[in-house]
């Protein structure tokens, strides 16, 4: 789970409190007070939101958002693949970006 998805499961007054948090303290007291994990990366970005105001989103989140994957081309090995929708189905496939191979 992400740090945004965690923080959307959040109730209205926890999201306000995490909100308010300024510093790794009043950060760990918040995750202690409601029974909560972040790995030392997420407390680190759950800090730069308090003080930004924005969720810095995820590697995951961003492979997905640009539409690149973890996924390696089967004829050349290339880790350059991108997955595609097909707009009028439910369909996907990838595409390696370097040899031009669709799997």
């Amino acid at each position: 789970m992400t740090l945004a998805q965690k923080f959307a499961s959040l109730t209205p007054e926890q999201q306000e409190q995490f909100k308010a948090i300024k510093d790794s303290a009043a950060l760990d007291a918040f995750l202690s007070e409601n029974n909560l994990t972040l790995t030392d990366e997420e407390k680190t970005h759950a800090l730069e939101y308090s003080k930004s105001g924005k969720l810095r989103l995820a590697d995951e989140d961003l492979n997905s958002t640009a539409g690149g994957s973890e996924k390696v081309c089967k004829n050349c090995g290339s880790t350059n693949v991108m997955k595609f929708k097909v707009p009028t189905t439910l369909a996907s496939y990838y595409k390696c970006m370097k040899c031009n191979t669709i799997q």
